[in-house]
């Protein structure tokens, strides 16, 4: 059981200086819109890949702006203590965040995740199934890389490569050889990324339909081509197939400036097991009640493939529920052994948890007593 024991923030977000030891390891942050209920979970989820729950630049993230901040956290992992550290420093190349395990410095952000998974669900998510596709492989991926740490580089590998590619078409297009070299790269980070995507899309409908919860099961699919191909074919093969598409598409995308075919184009989308309703054309309750049905069903997948459970952050998670969602939510978290956060303005609807959860009220960027 993943277990938050102590959190120390200084100059992030509404912060100038906190220091917190949960006494319990299921948490409700109560307080007015603005008192740092949210800031607090970006801080935690700043251990997970990417940039955190907002997604904020290295300057949002300081007090008021300023240029430096800090987030500490120590966890206990089964018998062992590790002490986990992200801060912003500058460099005659700017902003950098840099990353400390154990009070010694760790080279890249690459491996962290190893050690820990952070899940987080918040309110802008209410709007994933009817804005773009970028927000939604982007919250896909995140699922991915809580079973698949090595996702994370996979993508970034990738990215580099097509950026390479990208610059390359428009600059020096003649470059075939220089060009086939980023394509082959671009091809094998792809199929590993499209593979990852469809396992973790396998399992987590495979073990909703047989998980019994007040949650819908979903069904969870990819629009991709690469996807489509890995199903059927060998890897080798479709890394080939997409090295040839990618070669064959060099002279429409030098003139669209991007690349048009591979897994940064995808979409991933969700239904109803038992019904079929996609997604998207789901109630905003509805889909709240999808959401979190896919993320208790990622919750048990990765302390299925980890052998522990990941942090949970759940930002306003009772909003949009109906009183039968929220109280079967409520009842369900305690057995998920780990460390728990929720928010909401109020304790009244968390009144279910009170004999299990520590309530912390917030205001202005400090605790209430």
């Amino acid at each position: 059981m993943p277990r938050l024991l102590k959190l120390t923030l200084t100059l992030f977000r509404n912060y100038r200086h906190l220091t917190w030891q949960p006494e319990n390891a299921l948490t409700v942050l109560t307080g007015e819109n603005g008192s740092g209920k949210t800031n607090l979970l970006e801080s935690l989820s700043l251990f997970a890949p990417g940039r955190g729950l907002r997604r904020a630049s290295l300057s949002q993230l300081g007090h008021n702006e300023t240029s430096g901040w800090g987030v500490a956290a120590r966890f206990q992992l089964n018998d062992e203590i590790i002490d986990l550290g992200t801060a912003i420093s500058e460099t005659s190349r700017g902003q950098r965040r840099n990353f400390l395990l154990n009070g010694k410095p760790f080279p890249k952000k690459e491996g962290v995740e190893d050690l820990l998974s952070v899940i987080w669900i918040t309110p802008q998510m209410d709007r994933l199934f009817s804005e773009n596709a970028s927000g939604r492989r982007r919250f896909f991926d995140r699922l991915v890389m809580t079973v698949l740490p090595g996702h994370a580089r996979e993508l970034a590998a990738y990215e580099r490569a097509m950026t390479q590619r990208n610059k390359l078409l428009l600059t020096r297009p003649t470059e075939t050889s220089w060009l086939s070299g980023l394509e082959s790269t671009m091809a094998r980070h792809g199929v590993a990324i499209s593979a990852a995507r469809n396992e973790i899309a396998y399992y987590l409908s495979s073990f909703a339909q047989t998980h019994k919860s007040a949650f819908p099961a979903s069904h969870v699919t990819f629009d991709c081509d690469l996807s489509e191909q890995i199903q059927k074919k060998p890897a080798l093969t479709v890394e080939d197939w997409f090295k040839e598409k990618l070669n064959l598409s060099r002279s429409e995308d030098r003139q669209r400036s991007r690349t048009s075919i591979g897994p940064h184009r995808s979409d991933f989308m969700l239904s109803d097991w038992k019904t079929g309703l996609p997604a998207h054309t789901a109630s905003t309750g509805q889909q709240k009640a999808m959401l979190l049905g896919l993320t208790l069903a990622q919750t048990a997948l990765v302390r299925e493939y980890r052998k522990a459970s990941p942090l949970l952050l759940l930002d306003e998670p009772l909003v949009h529920l109906d009183r039968y969602k929220r109280e079967a939510l409520l009842e369900y978290l305690p057995s998920l052994q780990t460390t728990i956060l929720l928010t909401g303005t109020d304790s009244a609807p968390f009144e279910k948890i009170s004999d299990m959860a520590r309530f912390i009220t917030l205001k202005n960027g400090s605790f209430q007593v």
